[in-house]
């Protein structure tokens, strides 16, 4: 091999040598830009399931809060209930026993034909007096009509009169006695309410006529 050929074969080994050191340089910034896309996916990747995350977590934290609002509430109710049934709890016996005491009364009250009779009504007056009582001490209080203006959530009109003397609207006789049981009516009493009656308007009386 002369020395022509010999510096050849020198070029041609230095141009293979940097063809072969652009081709790693060229592949160096490809594989850093490969790596750094890859880095970002993976960055998108975990802060969208994050935000998943934090979704659940709002979600689960307001469906906590919904139910232990509900808990409350129940709670609250189930105490009111309790509070409501052991304060009325007497109320269907004492209604029972208005009815009948009510008689009771009303009889012991009516004129003795005789001294036996009176003697009679005097025991039973007593009795009766006890019962009224203990009925009392449940809760039972009588509904004071009489004088009184017409109460429609404590009163049943069953008649109407006019009473000039007297305003109008106020309860003039008591027909039967009414009765509260603690804060509720136990039954109304029916009475005879003062009213005017209202006169014929003249057309009326025109087509009487």
């Amino acid at each position: 091999m002369n020395s022509e050929e010999i510096k050849n074969e020198e070029l041609k080994e230095d141009m293979d040598s940097v063809d072969a050191t652009d081709e790693v340089e060229t592949k160096e910034p490809e594989n850093k830009k490969e790596k750094k896309n890859k880095h970002k996916e993976e960055l998108d990747k975990l802060n969208k399931k994050i935000e998943e995350l934090e979704e659940q977590l709002k979600f689960q934290k307001n469906e906590y809060l919904k139910v232990f609002a509900e808990m409350e509430n129940t709670k609250k109710r189930l105490k009111e209930e309790a509070v409501k049934d052991r304060k009325y709890a007497s109320q269907n016996v004492v209604g029972e026993l208005v009815n009948p005491i009510d008689m009771l009364v009303q009889i012991v009250n009516m004129p003795a034909t005789t001294p036996e009779v009176k003697n009679y009504q005097m025991g039973f007056q007593m009795i009766a007096n006890q019962l009224v009582d203990i009925l009392k001490s449940e809760g039972l209080a009588p509904i004071e009509a009489i004088g009184k203006e017409f109460d429609p959530k404590k009163m049943q009109a069953m008649e109407t009169i006019w009473d000039s003397e007297k305003p109008e609207g106020i309860v003039l006789k008591v027909m039967q006695n009414g009765y509260l049981y603690k804060d509720r009516v136990l039954r109304p009493a029916m009475v005879v309410v003062n009213k005017k009656v209202e006169e014929p308007k003249l057309e009326e009386k025109k087509e009487e006529e």
